[in-house]
């Protein structure tokens, strides 16, 4: 990492910007470093994939790059998208605005956590045995899974189905550290993870009418860049 250093060029859709406690690689088109951020030749991101997989950067970069554009395929195409042990995105269903686009608060694409992947961040403590099979249910219930075929299908030549499969499970062991850790990761162009607190809440069982409360908790907050966004509108 080139410490101190200010990039004043367009950097490629490559590029990748460590910025506070945000972990970016660029998959957009060509972006300008952001004022104030210090542009890293090594991502944090795509080394930790890179180290714990066993594989070069560019594997890791492109092998990110395999699972973002087939998910946004599916997306776009109305499917609902899954990777094993990590979550399901599916399009959102929330009240658009007149123009047919996302409200500016909300994300144009849900994400719900698998078990494995909520297990590894401890948000479901205690028994939480039904919100488990919940996830579970919806997980299972994808339209399309990204596998390494699927992955080595989107980056064509260059990437082995094995090195594949290693990036992937590299992907989630390294974003489930970064959001253990506090911090957010964020794939420009696609979307960012986050972990949000959600407040204790009192609801209704819709079919019983019985009242619920809910227990404060965090969650995977998933917000879809504006890429996806565009994509999936």
């Amino acid at each position: 990492m080139r410490s101190g250093s200010q990039h004043q060029s367009t950097h490629s859709r490559r590029d990748v910007l460590y910025n506070g406690s945000t972990l970016s690689i660029l998959l957009g088109l060509g972006i300008a470093t952001v004022p104030g951020s210090v542009a890293a030749d090594k991502a944090e991101l795509v080394e930790a994939i890179a180290s714990q997989a066993g594989i070069s950067k560019a594997d890791a970069k492109r092998a990110l790059e395999g699972f973002a554009e087939a998910t946004t395929k599916a997306l776009a195409n109305g499917d609902r998208v899954a990777l094993p042990d990590f979550g399901m995105f599916s399009v959102s269903s929330r009240v658009r605005n007149a123009n047919g686009n996302t409200a500016r608060d909300e994300s144009a694409v849900d994400f719900d956590v698998c078990p494995a992947f909520g297990a590894a961040l401890d948000l479901n403590p205690g028994n939480g045995d039904q919100r488990r099979n919940e996830a579970g249910s919806k997980c299972r219930s994808a339209d399309v899974v990204i596998d390494a075929d699927r992955v080595v299908a989107e980056t064509g030549k260059g990437l082995s189905k094995a090195d594949a499969k290693k990036a992937l499970d590299g992907f989630i062991s390294a974003t489930t550290n970064a959001l253990n850790e506090g911090e957010t990761v964020e794939l420009i162009g696609f979307g960012s993870f986050s972990i949000s607190k959600r407040s204790a809440r009192t609801g209704r069982n819709p079919q019983t009418g019985k009242e619920i409360k809910s227990a404060a908790k965090n969650v995977v907050k998933f917000k879809a860049g504006a890429e996806l966004s565009k994509s999936v509108n």
